[in-house]
């Protein structure tokens, strides 16, 4: 006669199938860890380097009368312009516009970035609030 046969585990199963489980070539990792390098088109560097420019310009312009003077006026018609004219007309630029136009807006748009953050504030107006 036989021995009684206890019940089966889900892990008996589970080990019974991974033994029947042929053997795969090991070859070629599912993983890839190579970063891949992605390439900017020069016209669109070109492009948001514009924006950039123009936008450092327009400030240079904008600023350079108010901070000039001994005893300074409100900034806040400056910053509500230049708020409106990287974001206002940056964001038009990349999310309505479109097409080549769209880095020359996020160029704008890094412009008032880098101008707040490397002068604390004092060429976008926002030291004003």
């Amino acid at each position: 006669m036989g021995e009684p046969q206890e019940p089966s585990s889900l892990e008996d199963e589970i080990f019974a199938v991974a033994s029947s489980v042929e053997e795969t070539d090991r070859g070629e990792p599912l993983l890839r860890l190579r970063p891949r390098r992605v390439e900017l088109p020069r016209r669109d560097v070109g492009l948001a380097v514009g924006g950039f420019l123009t936008f450092v310009f327009v400030d240079a312009v904008m600023m350079y009368a108010p901070l000039m003077m001994s005893r300074r006026p409100s900034l806040l018609p400056q910053m509500v312009t230049l708020l409106v004219l990287a974001f206002g007309l940056g964001g038009l630029l990349v999310w309505k516009v479109r097409g080549s136009w769209r880095p020359f807006g996020v160029g704008m748009m890094l412009g008032w970035v880098f101008l707040t953050l490397v002068s604390v504030g004092f060429l976008t107006g926002l030291t004003s609030l």
